[in-house]
């Protein structure tokens, strides 16, 4: 996982997103008991939020890639999810633990609370789940304050560097904290991508072993193949590389002579 920098939030979420929003808030406050047992539900619009200008500032900023595990999002996009850190519909501290109604109504359309994610690690393993380092904190609706959260699932496009919480022992990744140990199990990063990521650190192993090899040999070829070596890795830690969170622990791990 890395970081992930946003610029403006689209046109659709602005206009469409901030009118829907304003229409939940005002359904929860007319029956707050009703929305608070789960009897009554929200209807979301994944046409605002999953809109094509939305999907494509996130592929855009995310550089194509799964905000979670980094895996690139092959086309269509049928085989991406537009994923609500904060789950819209219900949230839930723990796999075994009770659905917690309503979940993040009010921002079911906020930028700020929009990914793009795999289905791995969307559907599969992070769901509805979002534990917080003490659930009493839990913004319950739109009156309270998700300033006062510390969620234990790693935000990738919030004030932290995903690295400081997570780290890699050879591929596989590690959790440094609390938030990045949640996040690894919860997501199941370790297991995600196993082969591909072995893949591409042989092949980070392969490149460095050139460059220490023969960094003193001034001969051409041997010149070429360590230029050579250099782009290998060197593109390997650009944003729009698969697994560049790995790639950056491995060159930290072991800097370039």
């Amino acid at each position: 996982m890395i970081r992930i920098v946003k610029g403006k939030a689209p046109q659709k979420l602005q206009t469409d997103g901030v009118a829907r929003t304003r229409e939940h808030c005002a359904a929860y406050d007319a029956d707050p008991k009703e929305y608070n047992n789960g009897r009554a539900q929200f209807k979301f619009s994944a046409a605002i939020y999953g809109d094509r200008t939305v999907r494509a500032a996130l592929e855009k900023v995310q550089s194509g890639k799964c905000c979670y595990c980094e895996v690139v999002i092959r086309k269509p996009h049928a085989l991406s999810h537009v994923e609500h850190y904060r789950p819209k519909a219900y949230s839930q501290q723990s796999r075994k633990d009770n659905k917690r109604f309503p979940g993040y109504y009010w921002l079911a359309y906020e930028w700020d609370n929009l990914l793009l994610a795999c289905h791995f690690c969307n559907s599969s393993n992070k769901k509805n789940l979002f534990p917080l380092a003490h659930q009493t904190n839990r913004a319950k609706n739109h009156h309270g304050d998700i300033g006062a959260e510390e969620p234990l699932i790693i935000r990738p496009d919030g004030l932290d560097d995903p690295r400081d919480h997570i780290d890699f022992h050879h591929e596989i990744p590690v959790g440094k904290t609390l938030a990045g140990e949640t996040t690894v199990e919860l997501l199941g990063l370790d297991r995600r991508e196993h082969e591909s990521r072995l893949r591409l650190f042989n092949e980070l192993r392969y490149w460095h072993w050139i460059v220490v090899k023969y960094r003193g040999d001034t001969s051409s070829a041997a010149t070429e193949l360590v230029a050579l070596a250099h782009e290998q890795l060197t593109s390997a830690v650009r944003p729009d590389a698969p697994f560049s969170a790995m790639a950056s622990a491995f060159l930290d791990r072991n800097p370039l002579p």
